[in-house]
């Protein structure tokens, strides 16, 4: 059971990615979960939430830092223009996979496509995410700042954080077709 399912799972060509894309996305899990029970103001408490808080900043620190080399390493593998062709103002590989879909054809990824715009999107986000709760924490933490300051990184942080989690479960269901229609192709 176990290596079917990690024989469904895309990047086998890659072990160090498909590791980091799954440690990320069950550290963005845990992340979604534990914000339930996580208080800002508790951390010098060592209550559960006071725990659950800490648990939830460590966490967020490592989220960046694997951020960082996730980013790192997919532009060492195929450099910036494959995940921000847009950025370049080159839309070709979006128009190319937009035509493909009108045609009810999923496209495959590629240089500057629709799937390599919204991996490269998607680990922007969650670099910018952490970062924020990191700014929160410093802020909160080291610099003593005004609470008013304190509350807009928190305010800010939380904001952000909608992105990630619509990213985060966009993306899981997209992996899921994914595979569900690689592995229909592959049986028919």
């Amino acid at each position: 059971m176990k290596s079917k399912l990690l024989g469904a799972i895309p990047h086998s060509y890659a072990p160090f990615f498909r590791g980091l894309h799954i440690a990320i996305a069950l550290l963005i899990l845990s992340q979604i979960v534990n914000s339930n029970f996580i208080d800002a103001e508790l951390l010098s408490d060592s209550s559960f939430e006071g725990i659950m808080t800490w648990i939830h900043i460590v966490s967020g620190f490592l989220l960046l830092l694997l951020g960082v080399a996730l980013l790192a390493w997919m532009i060492s593998q195929r450099g910036f223009r494959w995940y921000y062709a847009w950025a370049m103002l080159d839309f070709s590989g979006i128009r190319r996979d937009i035509k493909l879909i009108s045609q009810f054809k999923l496209p495959e990824a590629s240089r500057g496509g629709i799937a390599a715009a919204v991996q490269g999107l998607g680990v922007l986000a969650l670099i910018v995410v952490a970062s924020s709760g990191g700014i929160w924490f410093i802020a909160e933490t080291f610099l003593k700042a005004s609470s008013y300051t304190t509350e807009y990184y928190i305010d800010l942080h939380k904001f952000l954080t909608t992105f990630i989690e619509i990213y985060f479960y966009a993306h899981g269901l997209m992996g899921l077709l994914h595979m569900f229609l690689a592995r229909k192709k592959a049986i028919s």
